[in-house]
């Protein structure tokens, strides 16, 4: 299949930030951050690059921890930014609230950064909104934030004041302060910058749970067995994927569309990249597995790609459906399924329950945190970073299909 494609030694990765992996990260923000940021969260994003041999640096952990940034006294409102349901990435603004309460329970962050994800736009278009009744605070966008711990409630143990952190939301992180369940806080070790941190909450929860819990992708049994075709390898979910299951010894195949996302998932650890604008990655897949097909296929699609994704499994297989941007109703051979003793399975991150998503935060710290500290599991890799006030920006790079890795906003900008 002429659709395979190797590693190009030319990809160059845009990054700006203080708070990146050590010894990466301050030289190149220092020609990018002139003036004020604009008033309106749209506008271009920063052109500062980095060549590969950084992120190679960058993928793994290193002795050194980035200077952390000071611990405010806690004001009265906070900036953060403001959308009207259906609006265009440009006329997202900044507005200014009161500081989100804090509940017997719940840990307030002073938010350094905040990760960018497909629900945040899917938000702003009005395509998943809230449920009646949700705080005000979590009516602002942002699922996923790292910080430093500002305050914790009366019954919290596990974090203290100063404490270096990454949190799952239920909404706010687009803001200068977020409060999250304990259950949903994690520390972020020593190597990893709080840039870097910003990309763990929502890509790494989900992947773990849909990916390695028994119920789902199973890949804690026998990994080294086992091979999983992920879409989109170059994204935020299809990144972490890769790195999960390749440091668990899980053979590894992505499907891209272009030669730079090909060399990007190969360094993220895919095994085989696939363009599949070149080749059917159907038979692309039976090809690299002598003709079994993947053991677990994780996609966001859906659409026609469901009868494509029966087409590449393997026997007693799995398909982890984790979006539907091809389409939510589909017509499929289901005798093609059955054949292949097949499962569909998968879901989304949000509907979780609070058990659920503390059971996730501590398989992390069991099976991720570790590896991290060794060095055997590569860090998340930042595409870029935004000032807060140009959210705008980070979204069309998302709708636009542009995202290598993940897009971070800068709230202390």
């Amino acid at each position: 299949c002429g659709g395979f494609v190797g590693l190009s030694t030319g990809l160059q990765l845009q990054r700006i930030g203080r708070h990146l992996a050590p010894n990466l990260g301050r030289r190149a923000a220092s020609g990018l951050r002139g003036g004020a940021a604009p008033s309106r969260a749209g506008g271009a994003p920063p052109v500062g690059r980095s060549h590969a041999g950084d992120a190679t640096r960058l993928g793994m952990c290193s002795a050194a921890a980035p200077t952390p940034p000071d611990l405010r006294p806690l004001p009265a409102t906070m900036r953060h930014v403001t959308y009207t349901p259906g609006c265009p990435a440009n006329e997202m603004t900044l507005g200014e609230s009161p500081l989100p309460p804090v509940g017997e329970n719940d840990v307030l962050i002073q938010v350094a950064y905040s990760g960018v994800g497909g629900t945040d736009f899917a938000q702003r278009k009005g395509n998943f909104n809230p449920k009646p009744g949700t705080p005000p605070h979590q009516l602002i966008m942002g699922l996923e934030v790292s910080g430093l711990v500002a305050k914790v409630g009366t019954n919290v143990e596990d974090f203290k004041q100063g404490d270096r952190v990454a949190a799952l939301l239920y909404g706010g992180g687009y803001a200068q302060y977020a409060v999250a369940p304990k259950e949903q806080v994690l520390e972020i070790p020593e190597c990893l910058g709080l840039a870097e941190g910003a990309c763990v909450p929502e890509n790494f929860w989900t992947v773990w749970a849909n990916l390695f819990e028994p119920a789902f992708g199973n890949l804690l049994e026998c990994p080294t067995d086992k091979t999983l075709l992920v879409h989109g390898g170059a994204g935020g979910i299809g990144s972490t994927a890769l790195r999960l299951a390749s440091a668990f010894g899980v053979r590894t195949i992505t499907t891209v569309s272009s030669e730079e996302k090909a060399a990007a998932a190969r360094r993220f650890g895919a095994d085989v990249a696939i363009d599949y604008t070149q080749c059917d990655f159907v038979e692309a897949v039976k090809e690299a597995t002598d003709g079994r097909g993947a053991d677990v296929v994780l996609c966001i699609l859906g659409g026609d790609y469901l009868q494509r994704n029966i087409d590449a499994l393997a026997p007693h297989g799995r398909i982890v459906q984790l979006g539907l941007r091809r389409g939510q109703h589909v017509t499929f051979d289901y005798k093609s399924l059955l054949h292949k003793w097949g499962v569909i399975t998968g879901g989304h991150l949000r509907p979780r329950t609070l058990a659920q998503k503390h059971a996730m935060r501590n398989a992390l710290r069991e099976h991720v945190l570790p590896r991290w500290r060794e060095g055997t599991l590569p860090t998340p890799e930042v595409m870029c970073v935004l000032p807060l006030a140009e959210a705008g920006s980070a979204h069309t790079i998302l709708e636009e299909g542009k995202v290598v890795g993940k897009v971070v906003l800068d709230v202390m900008l």
